[in-house]
């Protein structure tokens, strides 16, 4: 496991109230399985209320990570809290 920084900014794209892209450190990511609730950073209880994700996406050259994400203050930023190799 590999703890990010929690100024890692990410940003996300979503379809029916889910993540379904990501821009990473300068890197496009696709949601590659159901996204879900990482344990200890959810704090609600239906989406599109969710402050928190985990998912594993995978970027152009086929690496594959586990991410969570927290929604940052005013919902707009989202910081990447932990990666899972």
């Amino acid at each position: 496991m590999s703890i990010i920084d929690l100024t890692d900014a990410a940003t996300l794209w979503f379809a029916d109230d889910l993540p379904v892209r990501m821009r990473w450190r300068s890197e496009r990511w696709r949601v590659t399985d159901r996204p879900t609730e990482p344990e200890g950073l959810y704090w609600s209880t239906h989406a599109p209320d969710f402050v928190a994700w985990r998912f594993q996406a995978t970027n152009e050259a086929g690496e594959s990570r586990v991410f969570d994400l927290v929604r940052g203050h005013g919902g707009q930023h989202w910081t990447v809290a932990h990666v899972y190799d």
